[in-house]
């Protein structure tokens, strides 16, 4: 039997977006100094939730819980407390929603991930706020760069990606950016 829960998640989530008219998509680019194309946001989340179920499958786990998070409209009740922005290259954006430990997420697989439509793999940065709107508190900040490190550290070594953050680019998110090491540059030459 086939699982339709992603396919009825898209639907639902693309509905609620166009009933909005994507303004909700519009104040979160605004509010992380991103070009105003909702549309892009909007097909880029379908994209990446999807990419992030297929790992999720992959991997044996459930997706019904990081589906029912995945709401166009999120509350702050909801487990998910942080918001992060992926920028695929300037192709599209995603907004994907987690809890504090991001347990749903595998940033070094979806680093990683072929975007066939766009001929690209991965992503080049990203941005990570939190739901309720108010700035990353400084504890929050390290233990989301810990989770990022563990996460790639997990799949790549410092020889292969590495990255930094910049709590100060966007008032109250966190920047990050990956990026593959160049052979050259990691040898010194």
């Amino acid at each position: 039997m086939k699982d339709n829960s992603v396919p009825r998640w898209s639907r639902s989530f693309r509905s609620d977006a166009m009933k909005d008219g994507m303004a909700l998509f519009s104040n979160h680019l605004h509010g992380l100094n991103l070009p105003d194309e909702p549309e892009k946001l909007l097909e880029g989340t379908i994209m990446v939730v999807n990419a992030c179920c297929a790992y999720l499958s992959i991997d044996g786990r459930p997706l019904n819980d990081f589906l029912a998070m995945q709401t166009y409209r999120p509350t702050d009740d909801a487990d998910a407390k942080y918001v992060f922005t992926f920028n695929v290259f300037d192709k599209t954006y995603a907004r994907i929603l987690t809890p504090i430990d991001c347990k749903f997420l595998d940033l070094a697989d979806l680093f990683g991930h072929p975007w066939n439509e766009f001929s690209i793999c991965g992503f080049s940065d990203f941005l990570v706020s939190r739901i309720d709107g108010n700035p990353l508190s400084e504890d929050e900040i390290e233990d989301i760069e810990k989770v990022i490190a563990d996460d790639l550290r997990f799949d790549y070594t410092e020889e292969e990606v590495d990255f930094w953050t910049d709590p100060d680019k966007i008032e109250g998110a966190l920047y990050v950016y990956i990026y593959d090491v160049d052979r050259d540059d990691a040898e010194g030459g």
